[in-house]
């Protein structure tokens, strides 16, 4: 049977170029990718996306602002009617830039703030990073553009979830997205980073708390990559119900190379967008396997026989595979761990044992 979902959500890296060297950058960014598309090529694919019934396109790097022209793509987006976000690292959260940002359209930009000003700036490499990033934050309030903030959660900084909370909410931030590390690129050597399973629970535990003391007002608490599913039977965010990488999203590389998300390894790409148009690469039979081809039997060894296998389908792919080399088998799983603590078995998740063998 042919697949008839769409990618509502593309996630599109307009350049590997950055500005900074972080530790935990899971793709390595730093210089450009060989080849990066041009801005005609760019335009040329916005066009495809109204018939693929895009919603949202969401620009990440790298660091987007380094891509010359991003305006003229956010505006091509903007004027067929399709959302359009930012994720920036904020190192250049200038008043010019912002007020470019406000006339490209773009309807949310997502900041990186990966802890408090010591570990900001120890994660980022670079001193008065974390300071940029607030008075940048101040900026896009003052602009009217209602930013997000986007954590990374680490190790250094999973006990300083309640005291970001507590900055975020005393500068007017409302969107908060949190969401655990992913061990690849140079995270994977950047072993202080590394959550290990009481973390991860510690992590988990402060999401649901905050989200239910949230509920109901403006602050809107978001959960990403891995976190969240099933830490109680308590109903605190929407159904998780498998991962949407090339069900309902896709990811874009600067390169114009395709693949079900961004976070995912780039030996999972699915096409070129130099030979085929995004149609014909989103449904190509066959093509994204690893979400498409949904049967309990494909499960690894972290979650067959687990009760929510229906509607999990093996947690995160990106995680899964950046840590056990296959799809359907996420070792961060709340679940897992509860059943794991009851069961009195030993930990799965040191990082330091992951970075030599799969867990």
């Amino acid at each position: 049977m042919a697949f008839e979902g769409f990618p509502l959500i593309v996630g599109w890296e307009l350049t590997l170029a950055c500005n900074l060297r972080c530790r935990h950058c899971a793709s390595s960014a730093g210089l450009p990718r060989d080849g990066e598309l041009t801005i005609e090529q760019c335009l040329a694919l916005c066009d495809q996306f109204p018939d693929l019934l895009v919603q949202e396109v969401d620009f990440t790097g790298g660091e987007p602002l380094l891509k010359s022209g991003w305006e003229k793509i956010a505006a091509r987006l903007r004027d067929r009617r399709i959302q359009t976000r930012m994720i920036t690292n904020g190192a250049n959260l200038s008043a010019e830039t912002v007020a470019r940002m406000k006339d490209s359209g773009l309807q949310t930009v997502a900041v990186s703030l990966d802890g408090l000003e010591t570990t900001h700036d120890h994660v980022r490499g670079i001193d008065g990073m974390f300071r940029r990033v607030v008075e940048g934050l101040d900026r896009l309030l003052a602009a009217g553009l209602n930013p997000a903030v986007i954590t990374a959660v680490s190790g250094l900084s999973v006990s300083e979830l309640p005291r970001i909370y507590r900055l975020l909410r005393s500068i007017g931030v409302n969107v908060w997205q949190i969401q655990h590390l992913l061990p690849s690129g140079r995270g994977l050597e950047s072993t202080e980073l590394h959550l290990h399973e009481d973390q991860y629970f510690e992590m988990g535990q402060f999401a649901l708390a905050t989200a239910l003391e949230t509920r109901g007002t403006e602050f809107d608490l978001r959960t990403a990559d891995s976190c969240g599913y099933f830490l109680t039977d308590q109903k605190w965010e929407s159904e998780w119900c498998g991962c949407s990488a090339g069900i309902s999203g896709v990811g874009i590389m600067s390169d114009g190379k395709v693949k079900g998300c961004l976070s995912m390894p780039d030996d999972l790409v699915e096409g070129d967008l130099r030979e085929h148009d995004l149609w014909d690469i989103w449904f190509r039979p066959g093509a994204f396997a690893y979400t498409r081809d949904w049967d309990p039997s494909l499960l690894g060894e972290n979650c067959a026989g687990c009760e929510h296998a229906e509607e999990c389908r093996g947690g995160c792919t990106s995680m899964s595979y950046a840590i056990t080399g296959v799809t359907r088998n996420d070792p961060y799983c709340f679940h897992g761990i509860r059943q794991r603590q009851a069961a009195g078995k030993p930990t799965r998740l040191c990082r330091e044992e992951l970075v030599q063998v799969a867990c």
